[in-house]
C-alpha cells in the first residue's frame, strides 16, 4: 500500500470510529460494516455524504459490493 493510500486509509477509519461513536482501534480491516459495526443502508448513505465532504470520491462506489472495511477503503484508493 502506497503512503497515500494508507493517509487515507487511516484519515478514514478514524472518521469511521467519530462517525459510529467508537474507537478507531476498534475498527479492523476485516470489520464487516454491517455484521460488526452494526451500520445499516441509511448509516452508510450518511457516511458516504462524510466522506464526500472529506474531498474523497465516492461516485463509483456500489454499498451492496462492499463488505468490509477494508473494502471500502480499497473502492476510495482504487482511482488515487
Amino acid at each position: 500500500m502506497d503512503s497515500d493510500a494508507g493517509a487515507t486509509k487511516e484519515k478514514v477509519r478514524q472518521e469511521l470510529a467519530n462517525y459510529l461513536g467508537a474507537e478507531a482501534e476498534d475498527i479492523e480491516d476485516d470489520s464487516s460494516l454491517t455484521q460488526d459495526l452494526h451500520m445499516k443502508a441509511s448509516d452508510l448513505a450518511d457516511f458516504m455524504e462524510v466522506l464526500n465532504r472529506m474531498d474523497l470520491d465516492t461516485t463509483n462506489i456500489d454499498l451492496t459490493e462492499i463488505e468490509t472495511f477494508q473494502e471500502l477503503t480499497d473502492a476510495l484508493t482504487a482511482h488515487e
